[in-house]
C-alpha cells in the first residue's frame, strides 16, 4: 500500500471516528480531532517528500492521541513519567 493510500484510508477513518463521537466526546477531543484531520488534508495535497510526510502524520496523530484522557495517561506510563 502506497503512503497516499495509507494517508487516505487514515484520513477516512479519522472521519468515521468523528461520526460516531460527535456527541459524546468532550470538546476538547473534538478539536484535536478536527486539528488531526486537517493537518493530514494538508499533508495529503502537499507536494512533501513520502518520508516528512510520514513523520509528520504520526506527529499528528501523537498529538490527538494525547488528548485523549486515557490514552494520555497510558503514554505517560509507558515513558515513566
Amino acid at each position: 500500500m502506497s503512503n497516499a493510500e495509507s494517508l487516505k484510508k487514515l484520513l477516512v477513518l479519522l472521519e468515521e471516528v468523528k461520526a460516531a463521537t460527535r456527541d459524546t466526546a468532550e470538546p476538547g477531543v473534538s478539536e484535536a480531532l478536527d486539528e488531526a484531520i486537517g493537518e493530514l488534508q494538508l499533508l495529503q495535497d502537499s507536494d512533501e517528500s513520502s518520508e516528512a510526510i510520514k513523520l509528520k502524520a504520526l506527529e499528528c496523530l501523537g498529538r490527538f492521541f494525547q488528548s485523549l484522557p486515557g490514552i494520555a495517561r497510558l503514554l505517560e506510563l509507558l515513558s515513566g513519567n
